[in-house]
């Protein structure tokens, strides 16, 4: 170990610096590990998801930018502040004579397609990862004793399919001329909302077996002026049975991620379900099943997506050429496949109707 010793101080105190070679080694293999990187994105992704769960991202952009002007009303000064300064640092703020301002960067990552992606993994699969320890050992069972949060899970993923895929569904629709949609495992019910508001001929109906979701869903179709044309129920998606009297007009049926989690039970499960819509089909009716395709890489959260359901113990998502084999053994017949080029999630939309 060498010691370099500096002169004496005004106030007579004496400054000695060690250096430890193998101690900077150890730190340097710390630093170029990409662990510092790791940590700081995982505080920043709980950082970002605070100020949009509270309210202050809200007030930043409606211009009340300052503890002045009512930034941090309600919450707890010297955190708040300080967590202004540490965005700051981060480069996501910057300061203006006590004025803060989103930088561009701290655009992009609070824009509403990255927080919805956000609040996917923090919100609503949060309690999941935070398990994972148990869930490996076997300490603790994913369904028993550890849970993901269904009502930010569908609030999340509602802004995302409104986004990317209510015009591939409203697509398929125009082909077929078709006007009235059930929407199976509706969630919050953004996406009839926004199919709704794109076209002022089109009606649906949301079924979802959650009751809050539809509570949710009814409340956000009476906002936009659509509880005339749209309706929500409590019912099974996988057990037509069981749908209202009020299902049956539908001419377009959609499901969007709804069905690879029966893969857990095997493939006969998924072709049971698919059977049972096959007996729902009548005339012209039409389903349309979206369902993400895993390319297992680390591109596109797909690392990501592949982990919740290894943790969540659910059946994996299968790509277009394992779903053209399971549509073989059902009474439907693949028309086509629909999705996007590039942008968006993975996703493949399979146009569905009773073979002839």
């Amino acid at each position: 170990m060498d010691i370099v010793t500096e002169a004496a101080g005004t106030a007579g105190t004496e400054t000695l610096e060690l250096r430890d070679e193998a101690l900077i080694d150890t730190w340097q293999q710390f630093q170029t590990s990409s662990m510092p990187d790791l940590i700081s994105a995982m505080h920043l992704c709980h950082v970002i998801h605070a100020i949009a769960d509270t309210g202050v991202l809200a007030r930043l952009r409606d211009g009340r930018r300052s503890v002045r002007t009512g930034l941090l009303d309600g919450m707890n000064q010297r955190v708040g502040e300080n967590i202004l300064r540490y965005l700051v640092v981060r480069g996501l703020l910057e300061e203006w004579q006590g004025s803060y301002f989103l930088t561009h960067q701290g655009k992009l990552l609070t824009s509403e397609i990255a927080l919805a992606r956000l609040g996917f993994y923090v919100e609503a699969y949060g309690p999941v990862t935070q398990a994972t320890g148990d869930l490996l050992t076997g300490a603790a069972v994913y369904g028993a004793d550890v849970h993901r949060s269904n009502g930010p899970l569908s609030r999340h993923c509602g802004t995302v399919f409104a986004k990317y895929y209510t015009p591939i569904i409203l697509e398929a629709m125009r082909d077929r001329g078709a006007k009235r949609i059930l929407d199976l495992g509706c969630g919050a019910g953004q996406l009839l909302v926004d199919a709704a508001l794109s076209d002022p001929e089109i009606t649906g109906v949301g079924l979802d077996i959650a009751p809050a979701a539809v509570e949710v869903a009814r409340e956000l179709a009476r906002k936009h002026g659509l509880e005339d044309r749209l309706e929500f129920v409590v019912a099974d998606a996988f057990d037509p049975s069981t749908w209202p009297e009020v299902c049956h007009g539908a001419e377009v049926i959609s499901g969007i991620g709804v069905l690879h989690e029966h893969f857990r039970d095997g493939d006969k499960a998924v072709v049971d379900i698919l059977d049972a819509y096959a007996g729902y089909l009548t005339g012209e009716k039409m389903l349309l099943i979206g369902e993400p395709e895993p390319y297992y890489d680390d591109r596109e959260n797909d690392s990501d997506f592949f982990l919740m359901h290894v943790l969540t113990d659910q059946g994996f998502p299968v790509d277009r050429k394992e779903w053209a084999a399971i549509f073989e053994q059902t009474r439907l017949r693949c028309r086509r496949v629909l999705t996007r080029a590039t942008a968006g999630p993975r996703m493949c939309f399979y146009d569905l109707v009773p073979r002839g």
